[in-house]
């Protein structure tokens, strides 16, 4: 099993349980997200990555230039613990962890939601690796990455009851695209993966054949 078939099964269930007129929903979003990274200047490939300090579940401060110093570090940029893909993809990194720990590197993912939803949900999902709330999408935002989700997504997705300003804690319906990113001892992108289609992610295996 891959995560991209965990997650074209995810969509498989979605369009099951609310109709084929689901899939408006996920083209609308793809289409801001790509419209955003049109203009930015995301991360590449041997750039040094930006600095930043975020706060983990345990309110301690993870800061980047800090933790690179032990070795390569997985950063993985979520939507939040209300989109399925989300879901689904934290769950299936969190198989890895021991792999990629004996590899001397460590995973973080990054959302705009709260500290305590974050909390709950590395609790509810019994994840071995930190979420970091990344609060207004500031990292985020310094990695070209931030999107507002259109009209028509939050008037569908407030009417299934998930308010994205509300977990976000500060009323914005801003999101990141997902993107996934490994960064090495020297601060520089060993690896970088960011797309519009938040449907289909950098596979681990991908990211554990980069830290050999």
């Amino acid at each position: 099993m891959t995560l991209n078939k965990d997650l074209t099964d995810v969509e498989a269930d979605i369009v099951n349980r609310r109709g084929s007129g689901i899939t408006t929903l996920f083209d609308q979003q793809i289409d801001a997200a790509e419209l955003q990274l049109k203009t930015a200047s995301v991360a590449n490939v041997g750039n040094l990555a930006k600095d930043f300090s975020l706060e983990d579940t345990k309110e301690e401060k993870v800061t980047l230039s800090e933790i690179v110093k032990s070795g390569p570090v997985i950063l993985t940029f979520y939507r939040g613990s209300w989109c399925n893909f989300c879901n689904a993809a934290l769950r299936f990194w969190d198989r890895y962890v021991p792999e990629i720990e004996a590899r001397g590197s460590k995973l973080f993912a990054i959302t705009p939601e709260k500290i305590e939803i974050c909390r709950e949900f590395k609790a509810a999902s019994n994840l071995k690796y930190e979420l970091l709330s990344d609060s207004n999408n500031e990292v985020a935002t310094i990695y070209g990455l931030v999107y507002e989700l259109p009209k028509a997504a939050k008037e569908t997705l407030s009417s299934f009851g998930t308010d994205v300003g509300v977990v976000n804690g500060n009323g914005s319906w801003e999101v990141p695209v997902t993107a996934t990113y490994v960064i090495g001892i020297d601060q520089r992108v060993m690896l970088a993966d960011c797309g519009p289609d938040y449907r289909k992610r950098l596979e681990p295996d991908t990211v554990l054949a980069a830290l050999q």
